[in-house]
This record gives structure tokens, sequence and C-alpha cells, in this order.
């Protein structure tokens, strides 16, 4: 069954794993195992089967966790070699043709794991560099061919490989590989530069947060962007101020930058420098604010601060089912504060990455909130996930915006 020459395992799934799988789920869990013909080894090929013995597909074993199997394969057998899976890759990056074709975008996700059939491996392009994510230690085995067949599709100038924190505590990770560290091409010197819509950010691949910048709100941003003409600009977990870029490039009257984290705010003033040729952007006043989130929309509503667009983007409330209820009250606290200092008739942008947060349940909490607060939303626009971010199955839908008046 190929891919890397590990062995094979055979294995009988429960009859509700049957179902999953034929759906196009790409989890099984130990729990719908009912048979297994010996322990297996991380990386090691499971040829899923169901009770009649009749064959459901191929996926990555992983015995150190739950979550068993990643499902690469289903439907009839096949050999899983360095054919099948350009193929397959090749058909995930059509899907991504504009973004591959724009030379004004050079960032973006080129493989988005379970949502595009790779299930536990993350590739994220930075221009000539390339960022492995990987989430599962059934991937490691399999890592200089994976490797080696990007380095033949992408002719990257570097490889960077991250990894979670479960593969890295595991004791099947070589300890070269426990923190972040490029695996191909030169090493690092510092940030990688690239570019989204003409304007350049640094990333960060092997210490920032996920592969090195938040590639998801791409789409969203410009939207951002096209709402801030002239206006005074509040960007509510800046982070490294994507959103500020955006609103400053085109033509804000002000950009104020809030986040707790100090050198998340230094980044922000980098990416501005590193737009300076912009006139628009070095004739915006960037004004930053390191502080808590909450804390700080109270004293700015207390001085009477107003801004005309507020954006709330907060890091994800809910890591668990149980953090549900209180990663709501989280997002209504938020969009009670943010609607405190904002202009009447102007925009509130609110977005959730939380994925065990619906979004029917995140859109109705902030259209509650403004209600209670006797600013009804006018909604401009609600969006989810960008085209290089695609949702391949339930669990796989995280991201959701609202833009509206209040």
């Amino acid at each position: 069954m190929s891919l890397n020459s590990t062995e094979n395992i055979s294995i009988q799934l429960t009859a509700p794993a049957v179902r999953a799988v034929k759906k196009g789920h790409p989890w099984v869990f130990d729990k719908a195992i009912a048979k297994q013909n010996k322990p297996g080894h991380p990386g090691d090929l499971a040829i899923l089967y169901d009770q009649k013995r009749k064959f459901l597909g191929i996926g990555l074993f992983d015995p150190e966790s739950p979550l068993r199997i990643r499902v690469l394969h289903r439907g009839n057998p096949a050999v899983l070699d360095t054919e099948w899976l350009v193929e397959k890759l090749n058909k995930i990056f059509a899907v991504r043709t504009r973004l591959i074709n724009d030379p004004m975008t050079t960032g973006y996700r080129l493989v988005s794991g379970e949502n595009d059939g790779i299930p536990g491996l993350v590739v994220d392009r930075y221009a000539d560099t390339l960022v492995f994510k990987l989430d599962t230690v059934s991937w490691l085995p399999h890592l200089d061919y994976m490797k080696q067949v990007f380095i033949d599709l992408i002719q990257p100038e570097r490889i960077v490989l991250r990894i979670s924190r479960t593969v890295a505590d595991s004791p099947s990770c070589p300890a070269h590989l426990k923190k972040g560290c490029v695996i191909f091409g030169p090493e690092l010197a510092g940030p990688v530069i690239f570019q989204e819509n003409g304007l350049n950010f640094e990333a960060e691949p092997i210490i920032g947060q996920k592969t090195g910048f938040f590639l998801d709100q791409r789409d969203n941003r410009a939207r951002v962007g096209e709402l801030a003409k002239r206006k005074k600009v509040l960007n509510v977990f800046s982070y490294t101020g994507g959103f500020s870029l955006y609103a400053a490039s085109n033509g804000a009257k002000t950009v104020t930058s809030l986040d707790l984290s100090r050198p998340a705010l230094d980044a922000a003033l980098s990416n501005f420098k590193l737009n300076i040729s912009n006139s628009q952007i070095a004739g915006t006043p960037h004004i930053l604010m390191c502080d808590d989130a909450f804390e700080a929309l109270k004293k700015l509503a207390a001085d009477g601060k107003k801004y005309d667009v507020v954006i709330l983007d907060p890091p994800s409330f809910a890591k668990k089912l149980v953090d549900v209820p209180g990663a709501i009250k989280a997002y209504e606290k938020l969009v009670k504060l943010g609607l405190s200092v904002l202009e009447k008739n102007g925009v509130l942008v609110s977005a959730s990455c939380s994925a065990r947060v619906p979004a029917t349940d995140f859109f109705d909490a902030v259209s509650r909130t403004a209600a209670a607060q006797g600013r009804p939303l006018k909604v401009i626009e609600k969006t989810q996930h960008a085209v290089d971010h695609p949702i391949g199955f339930p669990e796989g839908a995280y991201l959701k915006c609202v833009f509206a008046r209040a």
C-alpha cells in the first residue's frame, strides 16, 4: 500500500465508524476499532474494512493517540504511491489557482489537513518558505518522503517544520524535531517577508503562533480595508496588526492596535514599517495599546473614546465542548464592550475562531447582545472560510465573522 514503505495493519471497524468513513469523515478513534491483526507502529498504513471484510479505505495509524487513524483514501483499493500523492496534491492546489497565480499574494495555505484530505498535516506558504505543521506522530516516518514531494512540486527555498505539543511530547519524536526547525534549505536569520494583496507582512515560521501568521483572515482583512476609509479604527486583539494595516492602506483617519502582547505590537509596528512607501499607510496615525482587551475597552469607554470601526477578533474561547457556555458569555461581554466605544451607525466586525461554537450560535450571540444594548445590527455581511481554508467535514468549520452597522 506504499506511501513510505511502512507496514500495513488490517483493521475492521464498528458499524458506526463504517458509516462515518463512507460519509467522508477523516478520523477513526480507538473505540471504533472492532478487530486489529497486530499492534502497529506510528505511520503504519491501516487498511480499513467493514464487518463483512469489504474494503473501506486506508489511513495513517497512530498508536499513541485516541484518534487512532487518519483516513487518507476511501472507496476502491489503491496504492498510495508518489503518483497517487501528486495527483491528490495537484487537485488541492487547483482549488487555490487564483492565489497561486496572484503575484500580489505570496502567503496562503497550500494544504489544510483534514479539510483537504491530508489529515494531520498543514502546509503554509510564505513566499519561498514552506511550513509543515504536524499534528500526529503518524507523519514522522513519512516526513522525508513528503519533504521531497513538495520540493519537486513547489521548488521552495526552504521548508520549516512545526509540530504540535502532543507530537513533541511523544517518545516517537526525535529530539532535533521537538522545536520549530528548518528541514530543508538555508537557516532563517529572522522573519520571512511575504505579500498579501500587495501589502508586505512578516511571518515568524519557527516561533510565531500557528505557522507564523494568521492566513485565514486574509479576505476579512481586505473587507475591513474597504470599510475603513476616513474612519477611526480600533483593532482589538490586533496581534501583529493585519486588520490595522489594511485599514491604514485604505486611508483610515486613525488606527489603534490593542493587544496584551508587547512582542505582537512590536511586530505590528514592523509590518507598518515594511509598507512605509505606501503614502496612505505612512500618513495614517497608528496608535499601539498594550493592555488586556476587556480592561482596555472599559477604560476607553470611561474616557469617552469613540471609533467608527471596531474589530473584535479574539483567540479561541472554547478549546473543549465544556467551554462553550463560557465562550458564548465571553463573546457577549466583548460585543457589549465593543459597542460601548462604537460611534452610532459605526461598523462592528466580530469574529470567532472557536470550532466548538457553531456559526449560528455565534452570530445569534452577537446579534442578541447588540439588540439588548439598544444597538440592533444591520448586517452588511457574514463570512466563514476562505478558499485556501476549505471545510471538508463538520469539525473542520471554525472561522466565522460578521460585519454590521450598529
